[in-house]
């Protein structure tokens, strides 16, 4: 059995019938009283609505809950007087459900039948006077102070200097709006579109209200011609425009849906390079399905003489795009690559083939390098036995590394041990099984870098770096991306990647904060660091030389240094992180920062210095399986309120 509730609007000019429980001072109706006795009891007695009172008392009488509110009775608001002009149409009420605070609340939807454009809003006339009202309970409502409203044009209606008339200046319904100032006030009048388009031109929405008592709703071909008029005449719906007028017609509720849509460009797809041959897994890379291989590389894959290795697959244009006024949109075609071979391998660019000229083994430098060269085995450690190693070939090192002893390499290099203390060089790939340890440990790679963990030493990786275990008191820069493993920890460390950044858990409370950067070139960072001491050198040189001088004495040697610390400062001010080259895009690198993150799948630690390009901030608290990314728009000055901390889908 159904229960009933009584609603009175706050300003007492309404009274509606409903069955949804758990209103905030709604009454309950007694089921063995008859509604319009209700009322009278409640001395409800003015603008009572007799065909609203009897569908209730005909769902009380079958027990049926009502589907809407219905509005039994009506006060009139008081009316203000006009000056100079007078709207032409008067709005019905309709009574629908809204979200208020608490609970759902009925609210008084203004019904306006639709205008054309140029079709008069408001007529000039002489003044009218104000009326009183009456609420529900007879009891009269003066017309608040001021009196007298002032009509005014707000947005789609403009005032014909001719007629002196309101014109609506687009097809949709007209809207009200008052506003106050002081002891005026004024009446916007103006036109809420019936067909609103986006900024970027690809949807046209139609905003649909029921129509006044007596009026009709629009054809689905008047939509379509409202739609000519505006020029939409791509991708349009006319399944949709069906569907909104039935809908809105049938729950008599304000609907809004898309009947038109443009067609987004597809961007062209970049060139690659086909392989020949199985090369295996890269590292780090991720997967369809969001996870990281982790899978060891594969090096020394062997190449016959007049072999081909690969084959260049040329970029595609891509397809244009389509907005709503069929005006074409220029799609992003794919990108060139530029293959890079060394003497060893030949690149034939009508054919796209990439052979060897001898027998060796293969190394990939990065997306469009390839090596040919020689395999050696040492299988010992480099020590004193052995010396310093300098090759052209790709190297495999079955031993370690030991302390302020080189490796340089023109391809791969394969470390089974350990590098102690020592520097390894390779033109292309390195890859170390254990670790490394010691202040002077480095590697600089041109290509990418994959080892299990860093004690206090440097890398220098032209491609990408793959940490296996941990970084501890370490430099990790790159010029493409970084990824840790799932368990790896980074402690104190400076991670700065010209690509994205994914990791682990970063940082401690017992160590000192960590720098993790993304969408930096590594180069500039250092840069920034050499400028900070250049700045701040000659500030002190120029301060000890006042000092000396006096601080009113002007000399050659206080101007040399104030133009040499001017210069430092202006150079620090203008660097820019993300790219060293000002020609490099048009907008300075920020597209691809806007692409670059850090995602952070385990802890990282409060105090953490966080760089997305040249925006920076220090992490205020400890937070877990987050992300970080920059803001669509930058603001001009790079500031921590750039850089979004959202959390890890993934």
């Amino acid at each position: 059995m159904s229960t009933y509730f009584l609603h009175i609007s706050p300003d007492l000019l309404q009274a509606s019938v409903h069955s949804l429980p758990g209103r905030t001072g709604d009454k309950a109706l007694a089921p063995d009283q008859s509604l319009s006795t209700q009322l009278a009891n409640a001395n409800i007695v003015h603008g009572l609505d007799m065909a609203a009172i009897e569908r209730v008392e005909a769902a009380r009488a079958q027990h049926l809950s009502l589907d809407k509110p219905l509005l039994v009775a009506r006060g009139s608001a008081p009316k203000f007087g006009h000056r100079g002009l007078h709207p032409r149409h008067v709005p019905a009420h309709l009574l629908i459900e809204g979200e208020a605070a608490e609970g759902t609340e009925p609210v008084d939807l203004l019904l306006f039948p639709l205008v054309d454009a140029g079709e008069v809003l408001a007529d000039p006339g002489p003044p009218s006077q104000a009326e009183s009202g009456k609420n529900i309970y007879g009891v009269e409502i003066s017309c608040p102070f001021p009196p007298e409203q002032l009509v005014v044009a707000d947005t789609h209606a403009r005032l014909d200097e001719t007629s002196g008339q309101l014109l609506a200046t687009t097809t949709g319904y007209p809207a009200l709006r008052i506003t106050r100032k002081g002891q005026s006030e004024q009446l916007h009048l103006g036109v809420d579109p019936l067909i609103k388009i986006s900024e970027d031109g690809m949807q046209a929405l139609l905003s649909l209200k029921p129509a006044p008592p007596g009026e009709p709703m629009p054809t689905p071909q008047r939509i379509e011609q409202w739609l000519d008029t505006l020029g939409i005449n791509f991708g349009r719906l006319p399944q949709a425009i069906s569907q909104a007028l039935d809908r809105c017609s049938r729950d008599q509720q304000p609907c809004t849906e898309l009947v038109a849509l443009g067609r987004l460009p597809v961007k062209g797809r970049d060139a690659w390079l086909r392989f020949a041959m199985d090369i295996g897994p890269l590292p780090g890379k991720v997967m369809g399905n969001g996870d990281i291989d982790f899978r060891e590389r594969n090096l020394f894959i062997g190449v016959n003489k007049d072999q081909v290795i690969a084959v260049r697959v040329p970029p595609t244009p891509g397809t244009p795009g389509c907005d709503v006024f069929g005006k074409k949109i220029a799609q992003v075609p794919g990108k060139d690559i530029a293959v890079r071979v060394t003497d060893d391998a030949t690149f034939d660019p009508e054919s796209g083939e990439i052979r060897a000229v001898r027998a060796g083994v293969l190394s990939l430098v990065s997306e469009g390098a390839v090596k040919v060269c020689s395999r050696q085995v040492i299988s010992q450690d480099i020590d004193f036995k052995t010396g310093n190693v300098v090759s052209r070939d790709a190297l495999e090192i079955r031993g370690s590394v030991k302390p302020k002893f080189r490796v340089n390499a023109l391809g791969d290099i394969l470390i089974r041990g350990t590098i102690e203390k020592a520097q390894v060089r390779s033109d292309a790939n390195i890859v170390v099984q254990t670790g490394m340890v010691g202040d002077y440990a480095v590697i600089h790679s041109r290509g990418d870098v994959d080892i299990s963990y860093v004690e206090r030493g440097r890398i220098f990786a032209g491609g990408s770096i793959v940490l296996r275990r941990s970084g501890y008191y370490c430099r990790l820069h790159a010029g493409i991306n970084i990824t840790a493993a799932p368990t790896t920890r980074i402690l104190a460390s400076q991670v700065v990647a010209g690509g994205s950044l994914v990791l682990s858990t970063v940082g401690s409370d017992n160590a000192e904060p960590a720098l993790v950067a993304a969408a930096v070139a590594p180069g500039q960072l250092q840069k920034m660091y050499t400028l900070r001491r250049e700045v701040a050198t000659n500030l002190e040189a120029l301060e000890k030389l006042r000092r000396r001088l006096g601080y009113e004495t002007e000399n050659e040697e206080i101007d040399e240094l104030r133009q040499e610390y001017e210069q430092s400062k202006t150079a620090l001010q203008q660097l820019n992180l993300i790219t060293a080259e000002a020609g490099a895009s048009s907008d300075q690198g920020l597209s691809h920062a806007l692409e670059c993150t850090i995602t952070v799948k385990g802890r990282i630690y409060a105090g953490t210095e966080i760089r997305l390009g040249n925006s920076r901030m220090i992490l205020p608290a400890t937070m877990s399986n987050v992300c970080f990314r920059l803001r669509e728009h930058i603001a001009p000055g790079a500031t921590s309120r750039d850089i979004l901390i959202l959390p890890n889908k993934k």
